[in-house]
């Protein structure tokens, strides 16, 4: 893959994985051995359910480190950003794509996909299930396949829309079930990190002081400093950081972005302070990281 695809495409999406598609807003594959993206982030276009069939990885989203073993299923929307590494010989997983376009296209509620939790941004990207709840992935799968083969059927479009429909109810049934064993086993600590990382990735563009998160969680900077520290081994201003350094990385994959824009997107003031704060966190400045990214 290559490295300059920082935004994957839904084209480029279905070009590099897709067996059966319909157009360039939905497809499945196969049992599939992602091409690892090496430190390279991305950031999908299409939403994503996936299981993991046989192998390894880890897979890091919104720098959350997952590992991805048999039956663990990946949930990821186009406001995550991903990247699989570390992946064993033997790694390989199947997953459906698709656009929100594809599937409300026709419905009355165009806010459908916002109602289920797993495709909401503060949601948990990998789940574990066992094994007898995480084979109807699979299933459905296999009949999604068999559905795309008939390519001149007239609805066949419709019909691989309801099953997605389906598909998307199963996964929510499931999810909900993992996050509530979960939520049971988490500290006081832990679910404020959890808050906490979510108020993050909603607000690191404009906001990279602490304090300003200990306000909306209603705790001192202290307090949230020190429990994110416990809880992950760095501190809150070091994940606003990651954070703020992760999104300029992904921009900076772009060259059709210039560095200026790209300070104005995540809210500096101009591109020489930007330019000192990315090379502080990375040892790279601006301009170097996107020649190594991009070569």
């Amino acid at each position: 893959m290559s490295k300059k695809i920082a935004q994957l495409s839904f084209p480029r999406f279905v070009d590099l994985y897709a067996d059966k598609s319909i157009g360039t807003d939905f497809f499945i594959t196969e049992e599939k051995h992602l091409l690892a993206l090496s430190e390279y982030p991305y950031r999908s276009e299409g939403y994503i359910i996936g299981i993991c069939t046989r192998g390894t990885a880890k897979v890091e989203v919104n720098l959350q480190v997952y590992e991805a073993k048999p039956d663990a299923m990946l949930l990821a929307t186009p406001f995550h950003i991903l990247r699989i590494y570390e992946s064993s010989d033997d790694f390989l997983c199947q997953f459906v794509v698709f656009s929100k376009a594809f599937l409300t296209e026709n419905a009355v509620n165009s806010h459908f996909l916002e109602s289920f939790s797993y495709f909401k941004t503060s949601s948990t990207p990998v789940i574990y299930p066992e094994h007898e709840k995480a084979k109807v992935m699979p299933e459905i799968f296999n009949l999604i396949q068999q559905k795309l083969q008939r390519e001149e059927h007239p609805y066949r479009a419709e019909i691989c829309r309801s099953i997605l429909t389906m598909l998307i109810y199963e996964v929510e049934a499931v999810y909900k079930h993992e996050r509530v064993i979960i939520n049971s086993r988490q500290t006081r600590k832990q679910e404020l990190n959890m808050l906490f990382q979510n108020l993050v990735f909603h607000h690191y563009k404009e906001h990279r002081n602490v304090q300003y998160y200990a306000d909306s969680l209603f705790v001192s900077s202290k307090h949230l400093t020190e429990s994110i520290k416990e809880v992950t081994g760095k501190t809150a201003g070091e994940w606003i950081d990651d954070a703020v350094v992760l999104e300029a990385k992904v921009l900076l994959r772009s060259n059709d972005t210039s560095i200026a824009q790209i300070a104005d997107e995540i809210n500096f003031p101009d591109q020489s302070s930007f330019g000192k704060y990315f090379k502080k966190q990375t040892g790279l400045s601006p301009s170097e990281y996107r020649v190594k990214a991009n070569s």
